[in-house]
């Protein structure tokens, strides 16, 4: 009779360790999937993300280019949306990163030109022009250069 006790506790104890391990392999890879769940889309109703794009840099020649518009010269300002304000919000990001300071980030690049854009479009130009009259804000001929070789 202690024979079979010893060998029921046994089993006991490796059938728990056994589902201790499967939980535990479970709980991981579902820990581990977790990250990609939380990157699903959002409901309809939720706002967009804050950086819905995603930027591709690459130098040409010495100007710098996000993937969205190659312009050096067409206006770009506050209330437009489209490529364009992809690039703009990808370069200043890009520039945010690359200096380490917050007053260039456009806090996100959606698509939307905003204030958040604007004010680091107007830190740029005060980086790039001395003269204020060029602290518009607008992203034209004479700031597309500044942006991408700054």
């Amino acid at each position: 009779m202690t024979r079979n006790t010893t060998d029921s506790r046994t089993r006991k104890t490796a059938v728990r360790l056994a589902t201790f391990a499967t939980a535990g392999v479970v709980g991981t890879a579902l820990v581990a999937l977790a990250p990609t769940a939380s990157a699903s889309p959002a409901p309809a109703a939720a706002p967009a993300s804050a950086s819905a794009y995603t930027c591709h840099y690459s130098w040409q020649g010495s100007y710098l280019y996000a993937g969205y518009s190659s312009t050096n010269t067409t206006n770009t300002k506050y209330g437009q949306t489209g490529n364009r304000v992809i690039e703009v919000q990808c370069l200043m990001t890009y520039w945010a990163n690359r200096v380490g300071d917050s007053k260039f980030d456009p806090k996100g690049v959606d698509g939307e030109f905003g204030a958040n854009t604007k004010a680091a479009v107007i830190n740029a130009q005060k980086v790039c022009f001395s003269d204020s009259s060029e602290w518009d804000g607008e992203v034209g001929p004479n700031t597309w250069p500044c942006l991408r070789v700054w």
